[in-house]
């Protein structure tokens, strides 16, 4: 029989993406054990990788590059040096970054308009410090702009996302649920 599963994910956001998406990839989570819990953000790593392979389950889970260095850490305090076959999977920037270059910020835009928010993204693109941005990097910004909007996005986004452009952390995670 194979250990249960424990994705440790940053955020409420990253945990609402990863279970949406799953299903779409082929990975249902609740059939195969597998729990996905919000951290709170990676410097939480190393507790929550303690509990959980105290409790004998796998642990895998997506990080920030920028924070990598809490999920090395930890790992490297849990397992030892030898940090390979570990399922953890590192976001160029973020999580929400890979899902707009994903799905691409005009699908974005589309995304927004359609669940009645591109009235709220047109205001932040017109402020004067978002003005010069890149259109991702508005998006990017919105997400965060509102609370609880990061979350429903997570959702949105891991059910819009087309399967051949799901992001390589997020393939990674999900290909290795199954080893």
């Amino acid at each position: 029989m194979t250990r249960p599963i424990t994705l440790l994910v940053e955020g409420e956001s990253d945990k609402a993406l990863v279970e949406a998406l799953a299903p779409r990839y082929g990975v249902e989570l609740t059939e195969l054990g597998i729990e996905v819990v919000s951290m709170g953000g990676a410097g939480n790593a190393g507790r929550f990788i303690r509990e959980k392979t105290a409790a004998g389950r796998r642990v895998g889970g997506l990080y920030d590059e920028a924070e990598e260095h809490f999920v090395t850490n930890a790992l490297g305090r849990q397992v030892g040096e030898d940090l390979s076959g570990q399922g953890f999977f590192a976001c160029r920037r973020d999580l929400e970054n890979e899902m707009i270059r994903a799905i691409g910020a005009a699908r974005i835009v589309e995304i927004l308009e359609a669940n009645g928010e591109g009235g709220k993204f047109r205001t932040l693109q017109n402020q004067p410090e978002h003005r010069g941005e890149e259109v991702a990097d508005q998006l990017h910004r919105f997400f965060g702009t509102a609370s609880g909007r990061k979350i429903r996005y997570g959702t949105i986004l891991g059910e819009a996302v087309e399967l051949e452009h799901i992001p390589d952390p997020l393939i990674g995670l999900l290909t290795w649920c199954w080893g």
